[in-house]
């Protein structure tokens, strides 16, 4: 059986109709303001809310928690203390607003993800709050993480109307994970509604539509998202799946090759097929595949720990040290000291 693709930011519980998913819960503004009291400036404002969001309940803060089985509302978030990247993204952003603080969507263009879901291929990207810093050309980053970042990250800024639309689209993908596929539909409607302009909206309606078997619907679907985003290699697949299961082979593989063309450029997908080969014990295949994710983005630690994990699957010990020291070189500040106790064991256990 060939894997659907299905681009994937987070998985999300229906709200009811006709209700703003992304409305702000009534206690925010007092939050924001008591936590944001005697700071000076944009970037100790923004510093402390967020650190406000993760800091206990009782000290007063949320306490949030990273919890990515499905995507809250803020209201959602802010009642269980529980949030994925874009449901705190979202609630981050009300925030900022309720105290007159500027602050938009980004996607994370250095951060993202493939990974295998039953029959599925999901791609899950990142999703940041960003807020100028008052200097002129600087912005800080509001992450799932307890601290302020510069923008040495790559973002790209993300109209509101689009957090929108992949709200609905990703439903649809939770939704129709769960069978529910009237529901499914209805929001996958809703997302290109929203934003007719979403390739990834068009590419996850054309999935829900094969699935209820309207393949001529789901074939014009996944030939509008290629359209919208042609550097989007998940609805090739798709429709080369969808061709080649009614014996349009030629066509098939129009799709494939070009699909093939553009996600050999994708340096997440090079490593999500490295540890697939790393799992299928392949080890010249997983060996090749995160050397190209490498070449493609050599800053990245995870890519190096893949890396490592091949190296220590083939026996070859010292390539692993070498691996990790350069996953430790790239890694953010807080990480380093895990890569230090990765790298003394193994150094432990090498001959000098």
């Amino acid at each position: 059986m060939r894997l659907r693709i299905l681009p994937l930011l987070f998985s999300a519980v229906l709200a009811m109709a006709g209700t703003d998913p992304f409305e702000a819960p009534p206690e925010l503004k007092d939050f924001a303001r008591q936590h944001t009291l005697g700071q000076q400036g944009v970037a100790g404002k923004v510093s402390a809310l967020l650190r406000a969001f993760f800091a206990p309940q009782e000290e007063g803060g949320l306490g949030i928690t990273y919890d990515n089985a499905y995507t809250r509302t803020p209201i959602e978030a802010w009642r269980d203390r529980k949030a994925n990247c874009l449901s705190l993204t979202a609630l981050y952003v009300a925030a900022c607003k309720s105290i007159g603080l500027e602050a938009r969507y980004g996607e994370s263009l250095r951060i993202s993800r493939w990974r295998r879901v039953g029959a599925t291929v999901r791609y899950e990207r990142h999703i940041v709050a960003v807020v100028p810093s008052g200097t002129i050309g600087s912005e800080l980053v509001a992450d799932f993480l307890p601290e302020i970042r510069r923008d040495s990250q790559l973002i790209a800024i993300l109209e509101p109307k689009r957090v929108r639309a992949l709200f609905h689209s990703n439903r649809a993908v939770e939704l129709l994970a769960e069978s529910k596929h009237v529901e499914a539909m209805a929001e996958a409607n809703e997302s290109i509604q929203v934003d007719p302009s979403l390739g990834v909206g068009w590419n996850i309606l054309g999935v829900v539509q094969r699935n209820q078997g309207h393949e001529a619907e789901a074939e014009k679907s996944f030939l509008k998202a290629i359209e919208m985003d042609p550097r989007d290699g998940a609805p090739c697949g798709n429709l080369e799946n969808l061709l080649r299961a009614q014996g349009r082979e030629a066509e098939a593989q129009v799709y494939r090759e070009r699909g093939l063309e553009v996600r050999k450029r994708d340096p997440f997908f090079n490593a999500f097929l490295a540890e697939e080969a790393l799992q299928d014990n392949q080890w010249d295949e997983a060996m090749k595949r995160i050397k190209q994710a490498i070449r493609l983005l050599p800053q990245e630690p995870d890519f190096y720990l893949i890396q490592a994990r091949i190296s220590l699957a083939q026996g070859h010990s010292k390539d692993a040290i070498k691996a990790l020291e350069k996953a430790r070189k790239w890694s953010m500040p807080d990480m380093k000291a895990r890569y230090d106790a990765k790298l003394a064991l193994l150094k432990g256990d090498v001959p000098k």
